[in-house]
């Protein structure tokens, strides 16, 4: 436990720097008598000879309070930096958010949204985190994180705050070298025949499994992943079709082949992307964020939905 005070170590650094407890009482403004107790109450605590009394000279440092001198300065400058950080605590100019993102969406935004936001907020420290739905349901209703970045469906939003940014339309995506690459729209009537690669990730299998029901298409089931790259690789080495709402911009995938993204005809049901948080954690960070991110999505060319 510490038991000397930062107000005497300044009287005690003022004394080093101005030679005298009379010079250092000007500077500070106070009694000598108040320098020259805390002077004794430092010295007493510690244990240490700070100074050496001269009658005619006033007062020179011994070698311990010349190192003791050292920490001293060190000492002020870190309760300065406190001081400085607890102000923007107070003024919400610093500290930190903790972002959670659904693992298929962080690729495609979070990076971006976290360096305009850090630009906006530079004393804001932001720790992210790629989850499953349900973990980030979890993590988001427990506390470990302060925001997420997700979809509206796959797992329950009740009792959160949410936040719409975008909603996307699903896309096909076909081998390059299959026909019906040759054309920029598809209609769902022309995958009647073509067997499916089902991305099997969390919420988007229930989503496009619907969309299929609701097209009264039933294709045969060729290929089953539940990483967006995969079912990527199968398509362009001609497995079938599948539906994506993330597309990459990239056509090549990780097995050397290379796919097409096609848009629909038809306007299907959408997936929205969504802002979750507990209301009872709003401030300015969340804010922030959710204003920055809306700006964000408004500006996004068509590429993903």
């Amino acid at each position: 436990m510490v038991r000397f005070t930062l107000r005497q170590c300044t009287y005690f650094r003022t004394v080093a720097e101005y030679g005298g407890i009379a010079q250092a009482a000007r500077v500070l403004n106070i009694s000598q008598p108040s320098v020259a107790q805390a002077i004794q109450k430092l010295e007493d605590v510690t244990g240490l000879i700070l100074f050496d009394r001269h009658h005619a000279r006033g007062l020179t440092l011994t070698l311990q309070g010349r190192l003791f001198l050292e920490h001293v300065l060190e000492l002020e400058a870190q309760a300065e930096h406190v001081d400085i950080q607890a102000k923007a605590l107070v003024s919400e100019t610093a500290g930190e958010l903790r972002l959670g993102a659904f693992k298929t969406l962080a690729p495609f935004f979070l990076p971006t949204l976290i360096r305009d936001f850090q630009h906006t907020f530079p004393g804001v420290s932001v720790y992210q985190t790629e989850y499953g739905l349900a973990a980030l349901g979890d993590a988001l209703r427990n506390g470990e994180i302060d925001l997420a970045l997700t979809y509206d469906r796959g797992w329950s939003l009740e009792g959160l705050k949410v936040v719409e940014l975008t909603a996307l339309q699903p896309k096909v995506i076909i081998s390059s070298n299959h026909p019906l690459a040759q054309s920029e729209y598809v209609r769902l009537s022309d995958l009647q025949d073509i067997p499916y690669v089902m991305f099997d990730g969390p919420g988007s299998r229930v989503y496009f499994d619907d969309l299929l029901a609701e097209a009264a298409l039933y294709p045969e089931i060729a290929y089953t992943s539940n990483s967006l790259e995969t079912v990527r690789s199968a398509v362009s080495e001609g497995f079938g079709f599948s539906f994506l709402i993330m597309v990459p911009e990239a056509t090549a995938t990780y097995s050397g082949g290379t796919v097409k993204a096609l848009k629909l005809v038809e306007t299907l049901r959408p997936l929205n992307v969504v802002l979750a948080y507990q209301e009872d954690r709003q401030g300015k960070f969340i804010n922030g964020f959710q204003s920055l991110a809306q700006t964000h999505f408004k500006r996004l060319p068509e590429r993903t939905g």
